[in-house]
């Protein structure tokens, strides 16, 4: 699939609110190519914003919002439980795309946390939720609490998991945001092509500690 900008008309009568009118605006870009998403996105957002984690194949996304958005902010939060090979990568992209990094970490470090608490707990316990609250979910939130966006700009597709599946480009998101997700209707080869034709730096050695399986969903999806 082609991701390549071509002109598309704005239809300015469809902008970003909570009373936005999604399931006409998912209609309208049914089929079209991520670039066309973000062209409109560019045209209509007043104080857009990335979430990024720099999990594997998650600069493309990056290269594809920065290129029309060179100073949009890219909040990203380090949980302190990232492996070195992350924390690399991430110095390299921010190098290569010249990236708006704003960086939120928990108010507890994870040196802090191993020391009261111990190791991450196991999955679906209340352990595991509340350290999920502290290493991502209250970051994530005083991040948007700060810059009031209007738009969130996230990189997730529909072949990620069963959740992602029925979601679409266009959603509400929490803190009153409209989440955009111009490489929704992509694939993971359509991705692993658009970073190889633009050579761009991939991450292979990535860890969630909140999601602990691959195929789990990032709590801050579910998050109203």
């Amino acid at each position: 699939m082609s991701l390549e900008l071509i002109e598309t008309p704005q239809e300015s009568s469809l902008a970003f609110h909570k009373d936005a009118d999604l399931v006409a605006l998912n209609e309208q870009f049914r089929g079209s190519k991520p670039s066309e998403v973000m062209k409109f996105t560019v045209e209509n957002a007043t104080n857009p914003v990335i979430f990024t984690n720099f999990r594997p194949l998650a600069v493309a996304f990056l290269h594809l919002v920065t290129q029309p958005l060179k100073d949009i902010p890219v909040i990203w939060v380090d949980h302190g439980f990232n492996t070195p090979e992350t924390y690399r990568h991430i110095e390299r992209v921010v190098e290569r795309l010249n990236l708006n990094l704003q960086v939120y970490s928990p108010k507890m470090s994870a040196a802090h946390y191993t020391a009261v608490y111990g190791e991450i707990p196991p999955l679906d316990t209340p352990e595991h939720d509340r350290f999920s609250e502290i290493v991502k979910l209250e970051p994530f939130n005083r991040a948007m609490s700060e810059l009031k966006p209007d738009v969130w700009l996230n990189g997730i597709r529909h072949d990620q998991n069963t959740h992602r599946k029925n979601l679409d480009v266009f959603t509400f998101g929490s803190h009153g945001t409209v989440r955009v997700a111009p490489m929704f209707h992509l694939n993971e080869l359509d991705v692993e092509e658009y970073i190889y034709e633009r050579d761009l730096p991939d991450n292979s050695d990535y860890f969630d500690p909140t999601k602990g399986e691959e195929h789990r969903e990032c709590g801050l999806m579910l998050q109203k």
